[in-house]
């Protein structure tokens, strides 16, 4: 495990040895726990969904929708989606001759689906790296594997660039440049990070445990970042003044609670704290301006996320966040509801942020 060290003059969450502290969290929760991150089972996987009817049609033939339905919903990893739901596929793929109807009502593979079909690659279900061509007007920037949402920023050609739209078909993202400092961005992901995960990265910064497996330099860099955490006051709350109007968050959550967290923020409580210029470094920290102090960002957070809100508003207007193979085959009302309801942890989300509201603690 590499990391560089801070510059002399960066700010606090710059300040922390992230995947340093990572590390050990893991390790440790294997120690003391045993614990390994499970899986996620509640998710509305419509791409899989895509690939099992159309093979299933490939394979069996003309076939009635009520005898496709209970071929296909009946498996384990459908047990979320609905016949409704089922229904609007598989309208949207008779509209687009992935499917056709024959004379006796049967549903049969269509002349596009049959191109899918037919190709060496459809059985495999998981996403191959696709080249995104990165374009600023008519000028060509470079390109990019997985790109990411609208609104993200991305560093190529030695500038900052937001991302303002995202051409599944075409395979382009069209972006503007922005002032701003962050990372190359080669479409890696540090994978899904459990909310435990992080919590115990708390409590490692927290404690003065010190742990065996660690090199003296890495134990080095441990000390400073739980100096540099109790100097700060992260130990006893979520949320660090950097100084003028930017702040920092500590949520302690894990990524999919994190990234709906850093919606709700953007679309429920944006306009009430005057949010500006979110920068998050997922599933660490959000830095932030704001126009309220830190108690009227907590009760406005409280007031929020008391209301009865829509997962599906935590989905930014127009956008179709595409992250599995089949996606694009997919209706978008789909693909936006299972990334609302089966990708976004908003109980999580919720859970901590009452937290906040309760007892005042971090985590």
């Amino acid at each position: 495990m590499r990391e560089d060290h801070p510059e002399p003059r960066a700010m606090l969450p710059d300040m922390i040895p992230w995947r340093l502290i990572q590390g050990i969290a893991l390790v440790q929760l294997y120690i003391e726990e045993r614990f390994v991150e499970p899986p996620r089972t509640g998710r509305l996987p419509y791409s899989l969904l895509y690939h099992q009817t159309m093979s299933t049609l490939a394979s069996c033939g003309e076939m009635t929708p009520g005898e496709l339905a209970s071929r296909v919903l009946p498996l384990s990893c459908f047990h979320r989606v609905t016949q409704e739901d089922y229904r609007v596929l598989l309208r949207h793929l008779l509209e687009n001759d992935h499917i056709n109807r024959t004379e006796n009502g049967g549903l049969v593979v269509g002349l596009t689906g049959e191109r899918i079909v037919n190709n060496y690659k459809f059985y495999a279900v998981f996403q191959e790296n696709v080249e995104y061509s990165v374009r600023a007007g008519s000028e060509e920037l470079g390109t990019i594997v997985k790109p990411p949402p609208v609104g993200d920023k991305i560093a190529i050609a030695g500038r900052v660039w937001v991302v303002e739209e995202v051409d599944h078909k075409r395979r382009e993202v069209y972006c503007a440049l922005v002032k701003g400092n962050i990372p190359a961005y080669f479409g890696d992901v540090p994978g899904d990070i459990h909310t435990r995960i992080l919590e115990r990265m708390y409590i490692a910064l927290q404690e003065d445990k010190t742990y065996p497996y660690l090199m003296r330099h890495a134990q080095c860099r441990l000390e400073e970042a739980r100096d540099s955490f109790r100097k700060s006051g992260m130990e006893g709350r979520p949320l660090i003044h950097l100084g003028g109007h930017m702040w920092a968050l500590f949520p302690w959550l894990g990524s999919y609670a994190f990234l709906a967290l850093e919606r709700f923020l953007k679309l429920r409580c944006g306009k009430r704290l005057g949010l500006k210029g979110m920068n998050p470094s997922r599933p660490y920290y959000l830095q932030f301006t704001m126009q309220v102090g830190e108690e009227e960002f907590f009760q406005i957070l409280q007031e929020e996320v008391e209301k009865d809100f829509d997962p599906l508003e935590l989905v930014y207007p127009k956008e179709v966040p595409v992250f599995e193979k089949y996606d694009e085959y997919v209706p978008e009302e789909l693909v936006r509801k299972g990334f609302a309801l089966g990708v976004l942890d908003v109980e999580d989300m919720k859970r901590r942020v009452r937290g906040w509201a309760s007892d005042g603690t971090p985590c």
